[in-house]
């Protein structure tokens, strides 16, 4: 049995909202899912079908949203790779056409020195040279070297208070979004697991009918009487057949109903996380922005739960005995 993972959700490239037309929200395919059913151990076939018949028809329709979704991102890559490796130069200090050339397969070892020496002195104000003559200092050497390199950042701040406020501006943000970030994950986590222990006490009971059924099964099936039968035989072989049937619809009147409970709890709390899974797609797509990574759509992570939920309404019948054939 599947479960939304923990930290729950498919990351893709994507750049502004989801847009088309018959757009349908997680919300919209959810409601057309079918209800929890009160399981009728002795329904029809065509009851059973028709059930599966619509959750299928949901999970296209929702497979269907995401390759949409995989559509925009293609259809704006590149705006994503450029806007991606503007950020890149801003942090590093380098142009993009000097990031473009690190990607080449041909740059030389000298180029790259020459880049990483750029990249130093634009971030730290050091150089390669600077960094590889303090490897070669002695301990109290390296730490007078720091009080003087941490001297020099102070006085740099001082002379720039603009842009050494905006940096720390955004270092408390990062740490902010984290924090936010940790704190919605466990909620979600939290909420899963008490979800998964549910079904865990399902798989438990169901362990236990099982075996109280297969205690007396065989006896049952030794009755049971196929090819040329005396019709003594026959007699005892269909008494077997109707009480291993009458087995199979206790084991049935027994299971379905904490299957469903489960998966009524499961359905309650997909309710109550959609929030909390926005949520934590505008954190993640706030850090991506601030530290040039990669944005998710905002319904990624709904879609995926709904489609996570369908797969285990589906075993809502996995108990089913169906009707007694003659």
């Amino acid at each position: 049995m599947k479960f939304i993972r923990e930290g729950l959700m498919t990351a893709v490239l994507f750049a502004g909202s989801l847009t088309g037309q018959a757009q349908k929200t997680p919300e919209a395919l959810l409601g057309q899912l079918p209800a929890v059913p009160t399981v009728s151990c002795t329904a029809d076939t065509s009851v059973v079908n028709s059930f599966t018949k619509r959750i299928y028809e949901v999970q296209a329709a929702l497979q269907q949203e995401v390759d949409r979704i995989h559509a925009d991102v293609q259809a704006q890559e590149e705006n994503i790779k450029d806007r991606a490796l503007s950020m890149a130069a801003r942090q590093t200090g380098l142009s993009k056409a000097d990031l473009e050339q690190l990607q080449q397969e041909n740059v030389s070892d000298e180029e790259a020195r020459k880049m990483a020496d750029k990249s130093l002195g634009k971030q730290f104000n050091l150089s390669l040279d600077e960094l590889a003559e303090v490897g070669e200092m002695s301990e109290a050497e390296q730490e007078k070297w720091a009080q003087n390199y941490g001297d020099r950042q102070m006085q740099a701040a001082m002379q720039n208070p603009q842009a050494t406020a905006k940096k720390q501006e955004k270092s408390a943000r990062l740490f902010e979004l984290s924090k936010e970030q940790k704190a919605i994950g466990e909620r979600i986590t939290e909420r899963m697991k008490r979800i998964a222990a549910i079904f865990r006490e399902v798989d438990l009971q169901d362990t236990i009918e099982t075996r109280k059924m297969n205690e007396k099964l065989p006896a049952l099936e030794n009755q049971l009487c196929s090819g040329i039968c005396s019709p003594a035989e026959a007699a005892r072989s269909k008494a077997a057949e109707k009480q291993i049937y009458a087995l199979r619809l206790q084991y049935c009147e027994k299971m379905s109903p904490l299957q469903t409970n489960a998966i009524s709890q499961y359905l309650t709390s997909l309710k109550m996380l959609f929030s909390d899974y926005r949520r934590l797609t505008e954190v993640q797509n706030e850090l991506a922005t601030l530290q040039s990574g990669v944005l998710v759509p905002a319904d990624l992570s709904c879609y995926s739960a709904v489609d996570e939920y369908a797969g285990v309404l589906a075993d809502a019948y996995k108990y089913w005995a169906g009707k007694f054939e003659q």
